[in-house]
């Protein structure tokens, strides 16, 4: 019985397009990628141009700056809609092997997100969907409420993960190529498509 409610459940939370649908008019942008660091640059870049456009924008996106003597990075998530950042990986020194990204910041990045979707910014920004997401957990859920909740979504995928985003988006994504000028615009449009959407027909719009 739980299984079912569980499959039921994912069901209800990845909405999808049929095949046969304009592709352009799909409510997620998929960037994929084989370089994270390529890949985080790109989608920073991406929010920044268009917050300067003065869209409201929900999501995260990830800074890896390096320090001298360390073989790895430092990874920091940034709130776009609140500002706050949060760095996700933990110094466990430069022979350490696994995972060294801190569990507990995730529940903040959760929540950041979530707030996002409840305030329907004009866009969600997803700097990745990793290992988790492709196993059923991490930002999956948020992403399908971003999507149930009539919000376009740009995310970056590894080559790796890249069946299994597939698998859980259906025919909801278009594929990207992964230049800021291709992002930015398809970002631009489904936003304006979102806009145009909302206005109900043979309604004057507000304030005319």
């Amino acid at each position: 019985m739980a299984d079912a409610e569980e499959e039921t459940m994912e069901q209800r939370r990845a909405p999808h397009i049929s095949a046969g649908s304009d592709p352009g008019t799909n409510p997620i942008g998929v960037v994929a990628y084989d370089d994270g660091l390529v890949r985080d640059a790109l989608m920073a870049q991406c929010a920044a141009d268009l917050d300067t456009s003065g869209y409201r924008l929900g999501g995260i996106v990830q800074s890896n700056p390096h320090r001298e003597g360390r073989r790895r990075c430092d990874m920091y998530v940034k709130d776009l809609l609140g500002g706050d950042e949060v760095k996700i990986s933990q110094d466990r020194g430069n022979e350490a092997r696994g995972c060294r990204l801190d569990q507990d910041a995730f529940a903040r990045i959760d929540a950041w997100i979530e707030r996002a979707v409840l305030e329907h910014v004009d866009l969600l920004i997803i700097n990745k969907f990793g290992r988790e997401e492709a196993q059923g957990r991490g930002l999956r859920a948020v992403i399908a409420e971003a999507l149930i909740a009539d919000i376009p979504v740009i995310i970056g995928v590894s080559s790796q993960n890249l069946a299994d985003f597939l698998a859980f988006a259906g025919d909801s994504a278009t594929r990207l190529s992964p230049d800021i000028d291709t992002m930015t615009t398809w970002c631009r449009n489904a936003i304006k498509r979102r806009t145009q959407d909302q206005c109900e027909p043979g309604l004057p719009p507000v304030g005319a």
